[in-house]
């Protein structure tokens, strides 16, 4: 049986560095004072599963598997690193927005509220969406939420990247082209 540490060490570094990245937003004011300014910076952390998944099949496939590594391996590499990462940085978010900033839901579905309140909407639509608005912001609700937009992100990200990393790598490449004389 395949040992699957690499993933899993991959993993770990990855779901602590989404939690580096909550504490660099937080240093920002990204969580309050500079909220509206939050989803243009959030995308950016998906650069972390990227990169993560990256160097993970790339170094499976150059030190573990001598330069080629198939669609099959790639799959299972990622089948144990996205749900190792994913458990992982959803303990972070959730020591975050439990421990380290407790209003941070607040403030964000206060945000929210307001900019519902502000908008050119009628009564009633106003209320279904904020009564929508208070039960996205429950911490579970949020957490959920928070898992599978991340799951279904980082699957994406895999398959790319497998189809992509299974390639020889370019220094292999750059020798074979020498050798055809």
């Amino acid at each position: 049986m395949n040992s699957y540490n690499n993933e899993i060490k991959t993993a770990i570094a990855v779901g602590f560095s989404g939690f580096l990245w909550l504490l660099m937003e937080k240093a920002l004011g990204l969580h309050d004072k500079n909220l509206d300014y939050r989803a243009f910076i959030f995308w950016l952390i998906i650069v972390l599963p990227m990169g993560g998944i990256f160097l993970l099949l790339s170094r499976k496939r150059d030190k573990v598997l001598n330069g080629s590594i198939s669609l099959l391996q790639c799959i299972k590499a990622n089948l144990v690193f996205i749900p190792s990462t994913l458990i992982t940085h959803i303990f972070f978010v959730w020591l975050y927005i439990s421990v380290i900033n407790p209003n941070f839901l607040t403030i964000r579905m206060d945000h929210e509220l307001k900019i519902i309140r502000s908008a050119q909407i009628d009564i009633e639509a106003q209320l279904i969406k904020e009564s929508e608005i208070k039960e996205a912001y429950t911490t579970a609700a949020y957490l959920v939420n928070y898992f599978l937009v991340s799951l279904i992100i980082c699957l994406v990200l895999g398959l790319a990247i497998s189809l992509i990393i299974r390639k020889h790598p370019l220094n292999k490449l750059v020798e074979n082209k020498g050798d055809v004389s």
